[in-house]
């Protein structure tokens, strides 16, 4: 076996095998042994994972398994579910015809037809893939008739049900696959479950919303893709091979300016789809480019953070700002997330162009060059307001 045109030395460690050559700086290459026999897919073996591992064991934050931060199980309700499940399989049951949904205080009732004093359920807000964005759940993709589902009823798992903290991943389909997304606290409906085509995740001892916004990294995309280039056609990525994916860990002050930011582009996301609710088409086109444009912000920042240690990250507002500079920022990730919506993310490496993600692999260089001036501004306007208020 050649490496780089030399013969490679060899150490073990850990079930683990290292090929590595000392006299020259080409990219390591780590292996799990077991994966030597169980991966026969050129996918899995493409050469710019090599690359950008080598570029993730430079990172100045510890790496780790996404599996170390998921609980077997845990108590929710007095029931233990699993740290991290999908949602029922098979058919789908929705309420039947002429069943009349009632929003009140986050909660639905569903009063069913079929008898003088109609029957009252409560309803549960079911997601399916469409449902799920690159910033946020979108319920308003799925018709009023199969928007809800009956509570305890075939596809209302205990265990699937989703909470606030839990991160949601799109686990398959050509398109779809890796689009990630947390439940915060501010959206507006509970209790919430899922499909079989998306997979739920417990985290501790991490910000969820710094995992995903990890996933839509370089780092994070590229190893989706890698491990959901299986031999069987099928384009799935599975518990294990999520567990796997190896993830950097910065220090908590880090992780929360992340989490704040992520709650921003959030609320942005909620206005898009009060503007739906509405009827004000306009409006919520708007709003979910901001948002857009603001994910692509933090990912941008996710990737300087991993690349250079001192680098500190942003709100993508700054708190007090004036009211007409909050309005030229958003006008700015508007504008972001416009060009984000015409960007192509379909794998342009040979090895996945059978199998596009949901998530871009790598930036887009107008992006990149648009976010980097724009966080330039950003600095300015928190530096400007620092010096202000001493």
């Amino acid at each position: 076996m050649g490496f780089g045109g030399r013969t490679p030395k060899q150490r073990t460690q850990r079930g683990k095998v290292e090929l590595y050559e000392s006299e020259t700086s080409l990219p390591f290459l780590w292996v799990e042994v077991n994966q030597v026999f169980s991966r026969g897919d050129i996918g899995y073996w493409n050469t710019r994972w090599v690359e950008l591992e080598a570029q993730l064991r430079k990172c100045p934050y510890p790496l780790k398994k996404l599996g170390e931060f998921i609980p077997e199980t845990v108590e929710r309700d007095g029931t233990e579910v699993p740290g991290i499940t999908y949602g029922q399989v098979g058919r789908r049951e929705y309420p039947p015809a002429g069943t009349t949904i009632q929003q009140v205080n986050g909660s639905v009732r569903l009063l069913l037809p079929g008898t003088r004093r109609k029957e009252e359920r409560e309803g549960v807000l079911y997601l399916q893939v469409r449902n799920l964005r690159r910033t946020g759940i979108d319920h308003y993709e799925t018709p009023l008739e199969k928007r809800f589902i009956e509570a305890g009823s075939y596809n209302d798992l205990l265990r699937s049900r989703v909470a606030v903290g839990d991160l949601l991943i799109v686990n398959s389909g050509i398109g779809s696959l890796g689009r990630c997304a947390v439940l915060t606290d501010q959206f507006p409906l509970q209790p919430i479950n899922i499909s079989q085509d998306i997979t739920r995740i417990i985290l501790q001892k991490i910000a969820p919303e710094w995992v995903a916004i990890y996933l839509q990294t370089e780092w994070g995309a590229n190893q989706i893709v890698r491990y959901a280039s299986g031999v069987s056609g099928q384009i799935k990525i599975d518990f294990g091979e999520l567990r796997s994916i190896l993830i950097a860990v910065p220090r908590a002050p880090v992780q929360q300016v992340f989490q704040q930011a992520y709650r921003q582009m959030v609320g942005y996301h909620l206005k898009s789809l009060e503007a739906k609710r509405d009827n004000r088409p306009a409006e919520a086109e708007r709003y979910q480019q901001i948002a857009l444009g603001m994910l692509e912000s933090l990912i941008w920042q996710a990737e300087r953070a991993i690349r250079d240690k001192s680098f500190q990250p942003l709100l993508l507002i700054p708190a007090d700002l004036p009211e007409s500079l909050v309005k030229l920022l958003e006008d700015e990730y508007a504008r972001i997330g416009e060009i984000a919506e015409q960007v192509d993310i379909r794998p342009q490496h040979a090895e996945f162009k059978a199998r596009p993600l949901g998530i871009p692999l790598e930036r887009d260089a107008q992006i990149t060059t648009e976010v980097e001036r724009l966080m330039r501004w950003v600095r300015g306007f928190k530096e400007f307001r620092d010096a202000a208020t001493r």
